[in-house]
C-alpha cells in the first residue's frame, strides 16, 4: 500500500482522537470555560482537514497515474533507517534526561543526530550541538526561571 496514504489515514485518526480527547476535557474552573480545549482542539481540526487533504490529493495522484504495467513499485523509503533511529535515540534522551541533566543528554542526543543528518563533519557538529545545549540551558535556568535538571558531574 502507499506509504502516504497510510500516513495520511494514520494522521486522520490521531487528529479525531485528540479532538475528540479534547472536547472530553473538564472546564476551567475560573477565566474562560473552554479556553483550555481551544489550542489542543485547533490542532486537532487542523490535523483532521491537512490529513483529509493529504488523502485526497494522493488519491487523485493515484487515479491520475496509469497501472504500472506489471512493474512492482519500489516501496523503499532511503529515510527509513534514519527516522527509526532518530525514534530510538529519541526515547534514549527521554531516559537520559533526569540521569545525566539536561545540558550532557541534550549534547549527546544534538551530536548524534547532527552525526546522523549531518554527516561526519564532526567540528561543526560538537561545537553546534555544545553551544545549543548551553545556550538554551543558560536562557532557561537563568533568564527565565525554569528548573532544568541539572549534570551531576559538572552541576550545570
Amino acid at each position: 500500500m502507499n506509504m502516504t496514504l497510510i500516513s495520511g489515514l494514520v494522521s486522520l485518526v490521531i487528529g479525531i482522537l485528540i479532538t475528540w480527547m479534547t472536547l472530553n476535557l473538564p472546564e476551567a474552573s475560573i477565566g474562560i470555560p473552554n479556553a483550555p480545549k481551544a489550542f489542543p482542539g485547533g490542532l486537532g481540526v487542523l490535523m483532521i482537514i491537512f490529513s483529509a487533504a493529504l488523502i485526497g490529493r494522493e488519491i487523485l495522484r493515484l487515479k491520475k497515474e496509469p497501472a504500472a504495467g506489471g512493474r512492482k513499485e519500489s516501496t523503499a523509503n532511503p529515510f527509513l533507517l534514519q527516522i527509526g533511529l532518530t525514534c530510538l535515540f529519541g526515547v534514549l534522551y527521554a531516559v537520559l534526561f533526569k540521569v545525566i541533566g539536561y545540558v550532557l543528554s541534550t549534547f549527546l542526543f544534538l551530536t548524534v543526530e547532527l552525526w546522523l543528518f549531518n554527516g561526519a563533519k564532526w567540528k561543526i557538529n560538537l561545537i553546534v550541538a555544545i553551544s545549543f545545549s548551553l545556550f538554551i540551558y543558560l536562557m532557561f535556568s537563568k533568564a527565565l526561571g525554569v528548573y532544568l535538571p541539572q549534570t551531576p558531574i559538572i552541576w550545570f
